[in-house]
């Protein structure tokens, strides 16, 4: 460990001094009367030197790592973006077509005509291909008919057995 140089004070030196924490005296010297510390002890200090500076060393720099195999980052948003594109367009084009069968058996319940759609479908205008399948559109087919006299009847006995098993439910609580 490198030593101070010699101060031009020899009584006190200006060396900065580090607490020894063992709450005696000084290393190497008497401990001092209690009148002259007043009354307190302190721990004493022993004279620290610090370490000399490291000397100015270039930094190494750190190795350029080389390219990373694989895409480019435009490549990978690209393939992302199409991924993403794959999936979302038969989804809406799927719910559209539910939307459709919707709406095509709304309009028929209301409708006054002896025959009325009770089922169906929505189908691509032109199946034959992918494209077609996607961007071609959509027609409802009806699967299931029935006379508007069967389906009054059905509706009346639908509601006749919500009513009945109301009743069998409010009696069953009481």
């Amino acid at each position: 460990m490198p030593t101070a140089p010699p101060s031009p004070t020899p009584a006190r030196s200006a060396q900065p001094r580090l607490l020894s924490g063992t709450g005696g005296a000084r290393r190497g010297t008497a401990p001092a009367p209690a009148s002259q510390t007043g009354a307190t002890t302190f721990t004493a200090t022993v004279p620290y030197t610090r370490p000399a500076p490291a000397r100015a060393t270039p930094r190494a720099t750190p190795p350029v790592p080389a390219a990373a195999p694989g895409l480019p980052r435009w490549a990978k948003g690209v393939v992302v973006s199409g991924v993403l594109l794959a999936i979302a367009m038969p989804a809406s084009v799927l719910m559209s077509r539910s939307m459709i069968v919707q709406e095509a058996l709304a309009e028929q319940s209301g409708s006054k005509a002896a025959m009325v759609c009770t089922a169906g479908e929505a189908r691509a205008v032109d199946g034959s291909s992918l494209a077609g399948w996607l961007f071609g559109g959509s027609y409802f087919s009806c699967g299931d008919w029935e006379t508007r006299e069967a389906r009054v009847q059905r509706e009346r006995d639908q509601a006749q057995a919500n009513f009945l098993a109301r009743e069998r439910a409010r009696q069953g609580l009481q």
